[in-house]
């Protein structure tokens, strides 16, 4: 009788212990109020509003992301400070600066295809030790200008260009004529191994809207046929002398598959025949989207862009040529079409409507430099 009693017992003891399997305490609070965000603002301070009151409070300077409130500044050696956005201008009087890109410039390896951020200072030094500025890459979205080279080759003036656009791992891109094209082989497959663009600034150098019939259309056969007996290719594009078009000379580029490029700086090298002088003109012009008129047929000239290169990459700017910005910026350039620039405003008009063809000029353009 015990026995049974006692499992009974236990078996009572077992059901209720079963019962209470997964019951857990729990804290009772009051959960009809609403959960409260966190804010800030720019100054430092902080503040929990309700989700309500939190929309409304984004109007009136606050963030509700607390990086939103904070910079990220750096000095020349490289070191950084995070402060509040309320303090920047205090910081840039003690010599931090919020923009990244004036203290360090990207390098890469060719070799091993690594890439780095430097210091703008140590930039030298990578590149005297097989490293080439720059990514490697082109970057649609970042700052990038074309520079441009008429009335070549030279003989050692374009050498001497092409040595400093292959130290700097930058492209141009070179308005060649076609009389000048068979005495520089050599110097025209350099070009096309470093990836600049071949084009034609004509045969001759005539102006061509002086011409018609088989005139004009000599000037571009024959520059076209001379460079494909070279490097097995007809021009990029093609540049007018004097800028001067009209539209048998557009129906020409067309038929010949050669946007037409005029440009947006002309630094008049051919003019000054100063180094200081181009290297000034361009420097307190240069924007994102520029195409720039140089001659490699002058030492002034190249001794200005051996100095420009490296200038203009610390800037930021990415050096290429004229087919390449077209490509990263509006997907190509179109044969027959005339562009002077691709700023963004002209990337704009062409990819935001049906006009193409960047700032197209008259149906005539007559240009007073000697180009």
């Amino acid at each position: 009788m015990k026995k049974i009693v006692a499992c009974v017992l236990l078996a009572v003891v077992l059901i209720v212990c079963m019962g209470m399997k997964g019951i857990v305490p729990v804290d009772v609070s009051d959960t009809s109020g609403e959960e409260m965000v966190t804010m800030y603002t720019e100054d430092g301070r902080s503040e929990q509003f309700t989700p309500s009151e939190a929309e409304e409070q984004k109007t009136v300077g606050w963030y509700d992301n607390f990086n939103d409130v904070l910079t990220t500044m750096w000095k020349e050696d490289g070191s950084s400070i995070v402060v509040y956005n309320a303090d920047v201008n205090e910081y840039e009087k003690n010599g931090y600066t919020s923009n990244y890109s004036s203290i360090f410039a990207k390098v890469f390896n060719p070799e091993t295809e690594e890439v780095k951020d430097v210091l703008k200072s140590e930039v030298q030094s990578y590149v005297d030790s097989g490293w080439k500025r720059g990514n490697g890459k082109i970057d649609p979205d970042a700052p990038m200008i074309a520079l441009t080279f008429d009335d070549g080759p030279g003989a050692e003036t374009t050498k001497r260009l092409l040595d400093a656009l292959e130290e700097n791992n930058a492209r141009a891109t070179f308005f060649m004529l076609g009389d000048h094209m068979k005495g520089a082989a050599d110097t025209i497959k350099r070009m096309q191994s470093l990836g600049c663009d071949t084009a034609s600034h004509t045969y001759d150098h005539t102006q061509l809207t002086s011409l018609s019939g088989d005139s004009l259309k000599s000037q571009f056969e024959k520059s076209t046929n001379n460079l494909k007996d070279i490097i097995g290719e007809g021009p990029s594009t093609v540049r007018p002398p004097y800028g001067s078009y009209n539209d048998s000379v557009k129906s020409i580029a067309k038929e010949y598959d050669q946007p037409i490029i005029l440009w947006s700086v002309d630094t008049l090298d051919w003019k000054s025949k100063n180094a200081d002088a181009v290297y000034s003109n361009v420097m307190s012009t240069v924007q994102d989207g520029d195409i720039i008129l140089f001659h490699d047929i002058y030492d002034s000239t190249i001794d200005a862009v051996v100095r420009l290169i490296p200038a203009l990459m610390d800037e930021g700017y990415q050096l290429v040529t004229v087919t390449e910005m077209g490509e990263a910026k509006v997907g190509g350039l179109e044969p027959g079409k005339v562009y002077t620039d691709l700023w963004p405003s002209t990337v704009k008009s062409i990819t935001g409507s049906s006009t193409s063809g960047g700032s197209e000029k008259s149906e005539t353009s007559e240009k007073t430099n000697n180009n």
